[in-house]
């Protein structure tokens, strides 16, 4: 567990930095285009905290993925849920979307449509592959 643990935080480290210097440079880019965005020092650091979180979350759930005991559909639902509640707290906390049930309820329906989606494109990516290999070793 303290190794899971450990691989983790590492993960997450090396990984949520990656969304906070985009985040930035989108900034940055902004500023020298005259573009009005937020002047709240409070907000933009809310911002970039929250990015980074979502960052070293995503990134650190991929663990998920080498624990074979779970079975594919477990690890998709532990992992799926974990990035849900991560992005949905972040996107409420920051005031990203409105807090209120129609916009919870749009965000959730989105999330799961692309998070489905993105699955939906791996497994057909890899049986692709898988299919392409076994034709290949006959």
């Amino acid at each position: 567990m303290k190794k899971r643990i450990k691989k983790f935080c590492l993960r997450g480290l090396l990984f949520g930095g990656i969304g906070p210097l985009i985040y930035g440079i989108v900034m940055l880019i902004l500023y020298f285009c005259n573009v009005d965005t937020l002047s709240n020092g409070l907000m933009i650091f809310k911002g970039i905290l929250s990015t980074y979180l979502i960052g070293f979350i995503c990134a650190g759930t991929s663990i998920v993925w080498e624990e074979e005991k779970l079975g594919i559909g477990f690890a998709i639902l532990i992992h799926g849920s974990i990035l849900y509640l991560s992005y949905l707290m972040m996107y409420l906390v920051n005031n990203w979307i409105p807090k209120n049930p129609i916009s919870v309820l749009i965000f959730s329906v989105v999330f799961i449509l692309t998070y489905l989606i993105i699955w939906l494109i791996i497994y057909l990516t890899e049986k692709n592959r898988a299919k392409k290999l076994n034709n290949h070793l006959k």
